[in-house]
């Protein structure tokens, strides 16, 4: 027999009992809930898209490069010595003849003094050489010296009269010295670097300001090895050559290829390229960075994609396209060409077209018929350029951060 205070103690506990066990299969209901939401949520993998521009076909290609002059010259010194003034400054407009900077001309105008020294002592040699012969010329005639004594007299005179020469011909070297200290426009045009400031000494021929035409500009580009036949017309199809300021990406400019190197670059292996551009305004300003596009016709049924988009399996490589579901499909496609950051591609029975989106990267981790959210770069923005999702202006701050973070742990 139970004692009264156990009898209560087992009347308690089982009157209880079934609101314990309710209370802890509801918890066990919303956990499951929550597992299986929570599954949901990760099988709907974000993925960073991209959507098929309708200029995906087009053959281009880019090569940055800077504007310059068509002809830049280096004006120096001719002769050497202390910068003593600098006249202008880089940017400034100059005329042919205008004064740029000057040296130190005491040293030079020494010289000069010295040569016109000389000219005179040998002027005076030659004077007194000469009167010498005219006498020995009088006493010949007389019979009173000999023709070797003569002879030897017109020797004198002649050696004087060529030392008197080169005296004067050293003269005019130090008195033109004298004037080239200071340095002067060659042409007109703008002065694109200055390089070398007053009190610095200089060497001659030491280049001291560059001055460039801005009357005819260029386009100054590298091109590799591989892509030099398409410059020099061989063996392809003529394109269309345009040129772009990174300034103003909104319009491009008609050119022409005017110079191509005869002999790569011993460190890059690139040869250089000038192109002339035509049609200029005031836009196009020396030292500008800008670009060259070789352009090519559509292609029929080819598309660019992003190198990562492509997705190999056996023997077949294919996309995977995004539904208007969320769901993907891998779409067989055929690759024509790869380039730098993007494949050309070809698609079989045309079942990818522009405008379609694909997965850009971590098509490894997909299969078919997954749910993927597609999420936004927030780097880069535009069709064809980033992922495809709503723009991010329209996005509220905490959503951007979540879009970033779920790109980078995507990858």
């Amino acid at each position: 027999m139970q004692p009264p205070l156990q009898k209560i103690k087992n009347a308690f506990i089982s009157k209880h009992l079934t609101a314990i066990v309710a209370i802890g299969m509801a918890l066990l209901f919303v956990a499951s809930g929550c597992a299986k939401h929570d599954t949901a949520q990760v099988q709907a993998r974000p993925a960073l898209a991209y959507k098929i521009p309708a200029t995906s076909g087009v053959d281009s290609d880019v090569f940055a490069g800077d504007v310059r002059a068509r002809v830049e010259a280096d004006h120096a010194f001719r002769v050497a010595g202390k910068i003593a003034q600098r006249l202008v400054d880089a940017g400034a407009a100059v005329k042919k003849g205008q004064a740029l900077a000057r040296i130190d001309s005491q040293d030079v105008r020494f010289a000069a003094d010295a040569g016109k020294a000389q000219v005179a002592a040998q002027q005076t040699e030659s004077e007194f050489a000469n009167a010498e012969l005219k006498r020995f010329q009088d006493l010949f005639n007389k019979g009173f010296v000999s023709k070797s004594a003569l002879d030897q007299k017109v020797n004198v005179a002649n050696a004087a009269k060529a030392r008197l020469d080169a005296a004067r011909a050293q003269s005019s070297v130090s008195i033109n010295q004298e004037g080239y200290a200071t340095l002067t426009a060659e042409t007109n045009g703008v002065v694109t670097q200055v390089m070398a400031e007053a009190g610095q000494v200089v060497a001659a021929g030491q280049a001291v300001m560059k001055i460039a035409n801005p009357q005819e500009k260029e386009l100054s580009i590298s091109v590799p090895e591989a892509k030099l036949g398409e410059f020099k017309g061989k063996g392809v199809a003529p394109r269309e050559l345009k040129v772009g300021l990174w300034s103003n990406p909104g319009k491009f400019y008609k050119a022409k290829i005017r110079e191509i190197g005869g002999a790569a670059d011993p460190i890059t292996r690139t040869y250089a390229v000038r192109v002339t551009l035509l049609e200029l305004d005031e836009a196009v300003q020396l030292g500008m960075s800008a670009y060259a596009v070789f352009v090519g016709a559509n292609e029929t049924d080819t598309l660019a994609v992003p190198l990562s988009s492509l997705y190999v399996r056996d023997k077949t490589t294919g996309v995977w396209q995004i539904g208007a579901d969320g769901k993907v499909s891998l779409k067989a496609v055929t690759v024509v060409q790869y380039r730098e950051t993007s494949a050309v591609i070809k698609a079989t029975s045309g079942n990818v077209k522009p405008g379609d989106i694909i997965v850009a990267a971590g098509v490894h981790k997909l299969r078919e018929d997954e749910v993927v959210k597609p999420i936004v770069d927030p780097v880069v923005t535009g069709d064809g350029k980033a992922a495809y999702a709503p723009a991010l202006t329209a996005m509220p701050e905490p959503q951007k951060k979540l879009a970033f973070i779920e790109r980078i742990f995507s990858r």
